[in-house]
């Protein structure tokens, strides 16, 4: 691979990263507090990238003998080569741009409680208040629903269809970026048939009261939630909780 494709390949991934990272599409992939460092390693990637290829257009290679291209010949099947690889998630991005992970990652991921300290604080003001899936679900699971009695809450989230017909609401959350995805699950009840037919992927605010369920204080728990309203809405720009 010549100085010059190796500067273009540096400038390409600078501004494929700069491009997702200025707007808002960064957030299907990482979490919102990665922005700024995405900003700059895309910027020095564009400054490294012009100035190769600079360096490169004006010769600032020196002349190599015989022997050394003779070498280098007899190199490049190797690493060179695979270099090529970093431009098939620049392709991605300018091409098709891959969405946030739904409902496919949320139905494989078992595991819907990390064990956390039981002592939660009350929850603020509100009627009803918006309160996060995952705050909700540990909330139910590990202070078993003692901050959540009696209180209206509102949860935000999209439908992940059952074998029975049913539904949990469902979102997912990043430790870092897309790669550790997890998910929170809440079983809606008292759902309207309307609401019970709605297809799988759909993003809903569900409005109610948590009620106790048998099954939990384990990480596999799905909590309960008793429904009074459903809202379908638009996919929010942050799809992670």
């Amino acid at each position: 691979m010549t100085r010059e494709v190796q500067a273009i390949v540096l400038l390409l991934v600078g501004i494929a990263t700069l491009r997702i990272s200025w707007g808002t599409t960064y957030l299907n992939y990482v979490k919102e507090s990665m922005r700024p460092w995405l900003l700059v390693s895309g910027a020095v990637l564009v400054v490294l990238g012009g100035l190769l290829l600079v360096d490169a257009l004006r010769g600032g290679r020196e002349p190599a003998n015989n022997d050394s291209d003779e070498d280098e010949e007899g190199h490049d099947h190797g690493g060179p080569r695979a270099a090529w690889l970093l431009l098939l998630p620049v392709l991605a991005i300018f091409l098709i741009a891959p969405p946030a992970l739904g409902a496919y990652s949320a139905a494989r991921d078992s595991t819907n409680s990390v064990k956390s300290d039981p002592s939660l604080g009350p929850l603020p003001p509100g009627d009803p208040v918006p309160v996060y899936l995952s705050d909700y679900v540990t909330r139910a699971v590990w202070d078993e629903g003692r901050s959540l009695v009696g209180r209206n809450v509102s949860l935000m989230g999209f439908v992940l269809s059952q074998p029975d017909g049913s539904w949990l609401l469902a979102r997912l959350q990043l430790a870092c970026c897309a790669a550790d995805a997890f998910a929170s699950k809440v079983r809606p009840v008292n759902l309207t048939a309307q609401a019970l037919s709605l297809p799988e992927g759909t993003w809903v605010t569900l409005t109610g009261r948590w009620i106790p369920s048998p099954d939990e204080s384990t990480e596999m728990s799905i909590p309960l939630i008793d429904v009074s309203s459903t809202r379908v809405i638009e996919p929010p720009v942050n799809p992670y909780d």
